[in-house]
């Protein structure tokens, strides 16, 4: 059931993130870094006012024990509405303001539009939390795709006719839109007005770690956005948001589709510890051995993709792409633990850790950016991650009561074989393939592809490492 609903989590993502990069690189040749720059700015405002007050309910149904959540979700309904209502009023009123601390006053009237993205989404089904908690992804793919099609099909036809930033405003406004219609139409659970203290107690007592660990995620996340927003300017932010969308995506996928799936998976054995060992082995099997190949290509290709996918103008995004790709690896190791944390009723160690980031973040960040600028910032956030590591393994190994041999071995097969492809397809490019363009970018995926599966194959030979095993349960399963 978890790795049939792994598929379609898969898929979910797969789609949704192909699409998303789609409507990018279609954008990204016919709007300016600018243009990116300036809806980044409303973003990340929307973003700080979303987490600061997010309150984990979500998350709280997801990990309740009870398999049948109804009674819970007229109150879920409320305050989500009421947060979305609480947001819209504060960009409304704040946009011009913001927009200012940013230094782009341009960003007013996207910020204050932007903010009603979540009324919208508040006053969606709140019955959707069962796609997760039942580990139904076949519904929350239509939800998802259907709502990012439609993005994606306003966002680039607004883009043509009018060229301007508000183009990725009204796809983002109509996908929305799409999303809230579809919730109702896939799930026949209809709210109403019913507000129950002790229910909302009952989840804030769990989702008031998740609302810390949020406001950190945020800040670690994207304080460095916030962070390159303020201190260099619209354009640059919109080279760094770019440059971590394709670095960081292939890491982004195996990230969400692995947590997803893994909590309510790890929740269902939370109370036996053999068994949730072994969950979690398997996803750190699952998650590294994509992950890890994913990271090193992108590191590998991301002079050929850029040049011959977005453009010259988007140049300067090379060596920032290159340097998150190492944080999209460290990404995908890291996709299962909070969801473990989450799942063991123990959310205060993401929490924890997250503030630890945030910590190292601060001090960092600014003499970074001060002495290599842009890169600075990325390689400010790589260092940061590779950091906290340690502790991150300590605790997991403390919560599961793990070999740290057996954890270490899952980490470097993967590793070894990414490494020697990323090496390989780097010499090949610069030595072999002369010319930039579509077609090298393509001989290049293919050829890394094959070099890795080589690789890993020799490996499961010399050593106990499973590689082929995977393909045949993954064929089986489908």
């Amino acid at each position: 059931m978890a790795i049939q609903s792994g598929i379609w989590a898969a898929g979910i993502n797969v789609a949704d993130r192909a699409l998303q990069l789609l409507n990018v690189i279609i954008l990204a040749r016919i709007l300016s870094p600018e243009a990116f720059g300036l809806l980044g700015v409303a973003l990340l405002v929307l973003g700080a006012l979303q987490q600061f007050s997010n309150l984990g309910f979500d998350s709280a149904l997801v990990q309740h024990e009870s398999d049948n959540i109804d009674e819970y979700l007229n109150t879920l309904w409320l305050m989500k509405i009421a947060r979305g209502a609480v947001i819209a009023t504060i960009t409304i009123a704040s946009g011009p303001l913001l927009a200012q601390a940013f230094g782009e006053p341009e960003a007013a009237g996207i910020i204050q539009v932007i903010g009603f993205s979540p009324l919208l989404l508040g006053i969606q089904n709140p019955a959707i939390v069962y796609f997760q908690k039942d580990l139904h992804f076949h519904k929350e793919f239509i939800y998802k795709v259907g709502g990012r099609t439609i993005d994606i099909l306003v966002a680039v036809a607004t883009a043509l006719v009018y060229q301007s930033v508000w183009a990725l405003l009204a796809g983002l406004l109509a996908g929305r839109v799409v999303m809230v219609i579809l919730s109702y139409a896939i799930h026949d659970y209809r709210p109403g007005i019913e507000f129950n203290r002790e229910y909302a107690g009952e989840m804030f007592e769990f989702g008031k770690w998740m609302f810390a660990s949020g406001i950190l995620v945020f800040l670690y996340g994207q304080g460095d956005d916030v962070f390159i927003g303020w201190f260099f300017s619209a354009s640059a932010l919109g080279l760094y948001q770019l440059a971590y969308r394709f670095s960081n995506a292939p890491a982004t996928e195996v990230t969400q589709v692995i947590s997803r799936v893994a909590f309510p998976a790890f929740s269902k054995v939370q109370n036996d510890t053999a068994q949730l060992r072994e969950g979690y082995f398997r996803v750190l099997h699952l998650t590294t051995i994509a992950g890890f190949p994913m990271a090193a290509g992108v590191i590998a290709i991301a002079p050929q993709f850029v040049l011959a996918v977005l453009g010259e103008q988007w140049e300067a995004a090379i060596p920032v792409m290159q340097a998150l790709a190492f944080w999209g690896a460290i990404r995908s190791f890291g996709a299962s633990t909070g969801a473990l944390f989450k799942a063991v009723g123990r959310p205060e160690i993401g929490t924890k850790i997250q503030a630890l980031k945030v910590a190292i973040l601060v001090v960092v960040i600014y003499p970074a950016a001060t002495e290599f600028g842009l890169l600075g910032v990325a390689g400010a956030v790589v260092v940061n991650a590779v950091l906290v590591q340690p502790l991150v393994i300590y605790m997991v190994i403390d919560v599961t009561e793990a070999s740290l041999s057996r954890l270490l071995f899952l980490l470097m097969c993967p590793l070894t074989g990414s490494v020697i492809m990323g090496l390989a397809v780097i010499g090949l490019d610069r030595m072999v393939i002369t010319g930039t363009g579509v077609l090298q970018l393509g001989a290049l995926v293919i050829i890394g592809v094959v070099i890795y599966i080589g690789v890993m194959l020799g490996i499961e030979n010399i050593s106990r490492y499973e590689f082929s095993s995977l393909v045949s349960t993954f064929r089986g399963t489908i």
